[in-house]
């Protein structure tokens, strides 16, 4: 076999197998398809999206019944670059300013502490 008939017929099978991938990768719109496809649980996927692991408009978006449906692309993409991890959010709590009012025995003894 000459070297030109065989990159033909890797080119065949590698079509062959591109077609066979978007097959299967046309089911990744649902969360639970998802998450079997990265191996991680619903509550991870529902974390990804909340932290912004996915992104909005590149890794899914929201459809007509207001239901998230994820890009099958960009999840095979996020899965073959795995530096993604989950950001967590800090919330800033203000503290608020309490007024301590002491006794004037307690007054007292502080003052001869300090």
């Amino acid at each position: 076999m000459t070297i030109e008939a065989r990159l033909e017929n890797m080119q065949n099978q590698l079509s062959n197998v591109i077609e066979l991938l978007q097959i299967s990768i046309s089911s990744l719109h649902t969360k639970k398809a998802v998450a079997n496809f990265l191996g991680k649980s619903q509550k991870t996927i529902d974390n990804y999206i909340k932290n912004e692991s996915f992104i909005k408009g590149k890794h899914y978006f929201i459809n007509d019944s207001g239901k998230v449906e994820f890009i099958p692309v960009a999840i095979v993409e996020f899965k073959k670059n795995p530096t993604h991890k989950i950001k967590v959010i800090e919330k800033k709590e203000e503290i608020e300013k309490k007024t301590i009012v002491l006794s004037e025995t307690s007054s007292n003894i502080l003052k001869g502490i300090v």
